[in-house]
């Protein structure tokens, strides 16, 4: 049976992850894709351009072979020559981590020890999260130019991941779900697609800067460590003065990381304290994320968008 990777939401550590900051990632099961093959001489254009463009990363699998994890490249060149690709409907460039399922659906497909990998995952150590960690962004970097690979990690393991910094890695688990709560997590969707290289040189531009600098890596300890500590001990109230931080800082230093449309509603969220936007990922577009505790006053407010629930705490 071939495997479904699902995708994810990186709820915080947007650009922090990249910086010693802790980050907190979630799958998301609406959004998944799995390899398939192409039927002969069936003339399907999406299949037609994933065959292309893995035949691409298939290359650049081969120039940056690792001794410690080896993947299988000429099985991945006959079966992409048989019309394997890989089919998702996870949207690209929306920050839900559509590169880091392929990632994860090649490794599993190819790795040579991917039995092995498996077994192991099943006693998870911080060792072995590490080393898998390492090797996956080498490979995602391909899409990116640099990744962290937490996101080709989520699909793997399909359990929210906590990064306390770089180097300390664990599974965890989140605020226990509550159907009745107005307590809401939301995706808010731009309907704007972003490239995610380009964002990221953009913060490497303004990362350059010593005064940004310097209010980042503030912004990191202060306000987006101390939501993903709130947020996990279910304490609100400091988490929701956190969430009110982030969006904040964001809007005031990293504006042009939002669609311009979004800038008003941003500003809204934060004056009257119903709800807070974030990004969701790299940023420039895609999806939004959003956090309430006044799910049914944000649905109305906001009703010119489209919002999609995906936590209820």
């Amino acid at each position: 049976m071939v495997q479904q990777l699902n995708s994810k939401i990186l709820l915080f550590g947007e650009y922090a992850i990249l910086h010693d900051g802790m980050a907190l990632v979630i799958p998301f099961d609406k959004y998944h894709g799995r390899f398939e093959f192409n039927k002969a001489g069936e003339n399907d254009t999406i299949a037609l351009q994933s065959n292309e463009y893995l035949k691409k990363f298939c290359s650049f699998i081969s120039s940056r072979m690792d001794e410690k994890f080896v993947l299988e490249v000429k099985k991945f060149e006959q079966e992409l020559n048989q019309g394997l690709f890989f089919r998702s409907n996870i949207p690209q460039g929306y920050g839900l981590g559509s590169s880091g399922a392929i990632v994860a659906a090649i490794v599993l497909r190819y790795l040579v020890k991917a039995k092995n990998l498996k077994d192991e995952m099943k006693v998870l150590t911080l060792q072995k999260i590490r080393e898998l960690k390492s090797s996956l962004g080498d490979l995602e970097s391909f899409f990116h130019g640099v990744s962290s690979g937490l996101d080709p990690l989520s699909s793997i393991l399909n359990e929210p991941i906590l990064c306390k910094s770089s180097q300390d890695i664990v599974t965890t688990t989140l605020p226990k779900s509550s159907l009745n709560s107005n307590n809401v997590v939301f995706l808010l969707d731009t309907k704007t697609p972003r490239t995610t290289a380009k964002m990221m040189e953009r913060f490497k531009e303004l990362y350059s800067d010593e005064s940004f600098k310097r209010k980042f890596d503030n912004y990191i300890y202060e306000d987006n460590n101390e939501a993903i500590e709130s947020f996990l001990s279910s304490d609100l109230e400091t988490f929701y003065q956190s969430i009110s931080d982030i969006s904040a800082f964001q809007l005031e230093h990293m504006s042009d990381f939002f669609p311009p449309h979004l800038i008003k509603d941003i500003k809204s969220g934060l004056s009257n304290g119903d709800f807070f936007l974030k990004l969701c990922g790299a940023g420039g577009g895609g999806f939004i994320l959003g956090f309430t505790r006044e799910w049914e006053v944000t649905k109305e407010k906001l009703k010119n968008f489209n919002l999609e629930e995906i936590y209820c705490y």
